[in-house]
């Protein structure tokens, strides 16, 4: 054998998924300031939403007091696009400046999508000063495509150690596949052993291999079958994310990727809390 491809215990360092993420900020995908389109608080608003021709669900409110252009809250066009416009100005409708409207520019994207389906918009800043705007169709950009499957790669890991240290032997973790996945498996290995490519057995698995394993090894805080969903929707996600598929395309889509992401953590934790019990 010429030693082995990977090294297990690099690869399984939380260090390198904290790099990655705090590298994969939100300024990467926010809109900057310059480029948004902006309301006056004392405009009308149905004037301001029928010059709203690109359909954008949140704009920033200006105040021009004292000559000075100052973001004061946002205006959610999108209430009206199935409803007829209000009567009065836009201070009259808006959302006053917040704090849970706001977003370090330096904030992991993963901060944002985790709870983006409840703050759809937020106000990017950077220093004191308000430079962007990142939203919900922000997650079809590409920096959270790879923030998402780092994210992935982490649980799957996870899962790996987990069974690792759990069974000491291949047959005892095979024993919770089916015979179909077994045969399959014992073929690939004894192939790899026999091209000096062999590393590990478990690296031969696959998502929904560990997966399986898990469920029936891990004390998790819902029924086995909501689990099994859980993990079905995650991988779902990942095989979107390896294949340059959609999976944020519409709002609906967008909200149910932060859902999975919160399981996803859950789920992550649920793991790891479990392997650090039971030594």
């Amino acid at each position: 054998m010429t030693g082995g491809w990977a090294n297990n215990d690099e690869l399984a360092s939380s260090g390198i998924f904290e790099s990655v993420h705090s590298g994969l900020t939100v300024q990467l995908i926010a809109t900057p300031r310059a480029q948004l389109m902006t309301c006056k608080a004392d405009e009308a608003a149905a004037l301001v939403l029928k010059r709203n021709t690109d359909r954008y669900d949140h704009l920033p409110v200006l105040d021009l007091a004292a000559g000075e252009e100052r973001i004061v809250g946002l205006f959610n066009a999108s209430n009206f696009f199935k409803a007829p416009p209000p009567d009065g100005q836009v201070r009259n409708h808006m959302l006053p400046l917040a704090e849970e409207y706001l977003i370090g520019a330096d904030a992991s994207i993963l901060d944002f999508v985790i709870d983006a389906d409840s703050k759809p918009c937020r106000l990017v800043l950077a220093g004191a000063r308000i430079a962007g705007l990142v939203s919900l169709s922000d997650l079809q950009r590409l920096p959270v495509r790879a923030a998402l499957f780092a994210l992935i790669t982490g649980l799957e890991i996870a899962m790996t150690e987990a069974i690792r240290r759990r069974y000491p032997t291949t047959a005892e973790w095979m024993h919770h596949l089916s015979q179909g996945r077994r045969d399959a498996l014992r073929e690939q290995i004894e192939e790899s052993r026999r091209d000096d490519g062999f590393v590990d057995d478990l690296l031969f698995t696959q998502f929904c291999d560990k997966a399986d394993i898990i469920r029936k090894s891990v004390s998790f805080s819902r029924s086995m079958t909501k689990t099994r969903d859980w993990f079905t929707e995650i991988q779902k996600l990942r095989d979107n994310l390896a294949h340059a598929n959609e999976y944020a395309a519409s709002p609906d889509h967008a909200r149910h990727v932060c859902g999975v992401v919160r399981n996803l953590l859950t789920l992550k934790t649920e793991i790891v809390g479990d392997v650090s019990s039971s030594g």
